[in-house]
């Protein structure tokens, strides 16, 4: 698939480039990501420029990930994701510009992209304790819908206890009673 780019009233969307590399490096020293997210730890430069040259492209190209910067006026701040085989979303976004709800209108941009390609259901997890990834779902209308094994392992392979939610396309955006922070 050739990559698309969504646009929000604040928000665009689209491929990251060489021009993120350094920003996606110092936003990815953060030390929250060594202990909620995936990506390598620690996070250099090559990381980056492997993430953004190689495996970005390569996943539109195969439809196996969809990935886009989030820029907020024209500026990179973090990252979103969906994975169509697991109907998932990811994200990150920077420390700066955290508490924004920057990366609540993100996810509502890819979700309603996603439903427009046909996908009935979405799914989203985190590690347990990442109360910021679970204030996004939450507030776009995400239904928690328990604790178990991480779908996306984690950097040494395994399956660390995460919480799991899911949207489904005929879904209200509005948050959900139930979620465990």
């Amino acid at each position: 698939m050739k990559p698309v780019t969504l646009a929000t009233p604040r928000l665009v969307l689209d491929q990251p480039t060489i021009d993120d590399v350094d920003l996606t490096t110092e936003y990815c020293q953060d030390p929250l990501f060594e202990k909620y997210l995936t990506v390598p730890w620690p996070y250099t430069r090559d990381d980056a420029l492997g993430f953004f040259l190689d495996i970005v492209p390569g996943a539109w190209k195969r439809d196996t990930e969809y990935t886009w910067a989030v820029r907020a006026g024209g500026h990179f701040i973090g990252v979103i994701g969906y994975r169509p085989k697991g109907n998932d979303v990811g994200f990150w976004l920077g420390a700066p510009h955290r508490g924004n709800g920057y990366m609540t209108e993100a996810t509502n941009a890819v979700l309603d992209w996603a439903f427009s390609r046909g996908h009935d259901d979405i799914r989203w997890e985190c590690m347990l304790g990442n109360e910021a990834s679970v204030s996004v779902a939450r507030k776009v209308g995400f239904s928690y819908t328990g604790e178990g094994p991480a779908n996306v392992p984690a950097r040494d392979g395994s399956r660390p206890p995460a919480w799991h939610g899911v949207i489904r396309s005929t879904d209200s955006r509005t948050p959900k009673p139930g979620w465990p922070v």
